[in-house]
């Protein structure tokens, strides 16, 4: 199985940008990164149960064998709070392959 993640964490961003315009949310939450794909592919980072609260867990697709080339996947969604989430953890399959604990604030 491929270290989807840990070999390259600096590819993956996680920030919340704000919205004065929105009146019920403080903005939305964006995670970005890049997963070894096939270059005809599309995926998409789907959200899962997480075991804590403040938590976020998203899914990658398994079995992505093709080191080659990477493809840029994208989850967002809005907050109504900055302390939603304390984390967002990746998980490919049953194993976590990379969590952040650092959430930019962008205003």
């Amino acid at each position: 199985m491929i270290n989807t993640i840990q070999q390259d964490t600096d590819l993956w961003e996680v920030w919340i940008e704000y919205d004065p315009f929105h009146p019920e949310y403080f903005g939305t939450l964006y995670v970005h990164g890049e997963i070894p794909a096939d270059k005809n592919s599309s995926f998409s980072l789907i959200k899962i149960d997480a075991k804590g609260k403040s938590q976020l867990c998203l899914q990658i697709p398994t079995g992505l064998s093709d080191t080659n080339h990477s493809k840029e996947v994208l989850y967002s969604e809005p907050v109504r709070n900055l302390n939603q989430y304390a984390s967002v953890c990746i998980f490919e399959g049953d194993e976590q392959v990379g969590c952040f604990k650092e959430i930019e604030i962008m205003i």
